[in-house]
């Protein structure tokens, strides 16, 4: 029996190995070791973002066995981000399988911002910061002298989560595994293929 979904387009670079697994395996998730590989001597900063992701994402919609992280779609494609070494991938993917947020918010957890509800606790945030002779919530991460600061802005984070949806233009989704039946339409880069 065929059970019609509601699926929404989504694009994702993605490299070619990651296209030749989805394609011989039927699916493709990711391991924390690529983050290592990917991010080097910056992976602590994405390890701790996606850390928080995980955890806060599986109570939305739990990761199947063995997917260790998310994999990163966008509505817009300008966002997918392809490079030279990458080509774009158009999903159509089941609406109950993606975890919508807002990639402007997300852009400020990968830099360990503070996401206030307001201009006014962002900014009674800056003055606790100063308070503390720090410039940037870089240090919060990076020693073990202030955990209170650290902790509240680890609980921001959840703000990524909270409705309204943003406009598809700035709509990021994450899904926890890539399938084959997914796949639409690849785009390889310029000179390519």
């Amino acid at each position: 029996m065929v059970h019609d979904r509601a699926t929404v387009t989504l694009w994702t670079a993605q490299r070619q190995v990651v296209l030749d697994t989805l394609i011989r395996d039927g699916v493709y998730m990711v391991k924390r070791t690529y983050i290592d590989e990917k991010y080097q001597e910056t992976a602590w900063i994405f390890r701790e973002a996606y850390s928080f992701f995980r955890e806060t994402a599986s109570s939305i919609l739990p990761p199947p066995e063995g997917a260790q992280s998310g994999i990163w779609l966008y509505q817009d494609l300008r966002w997918a981000g392809a490079t030279a070494d990458s080509l774009l991938l158009r999903l159509e993917v089941p609406v109950e399988q993606a975890i919508f947020f807002d990639l402007r918010l997300w852009n400020r957890i990968l830099n360990l911002q503070f996401l206030g509800k307001d201009l006014q606790e962002e900014q009674a945030f800056a003055r606790e910061l100063e308070r503390l002779g720090l410039k940037s919530t870089m240090p919060l991460f990076q020693t073990p002298y202030y955990p209170l600061q650290r902790r509240a802005v680890r609980q921001s984070w959840k703000r990524l989560f909270e409705p309204p949806l943003p406009p598809e233009t700035y709509r990021q989704a994450a899904v926890w595994v890539l399938e084959k039946e997914w796949l639409r339409e690849v785009k390889y880069p310029e000179g390519t293929a």
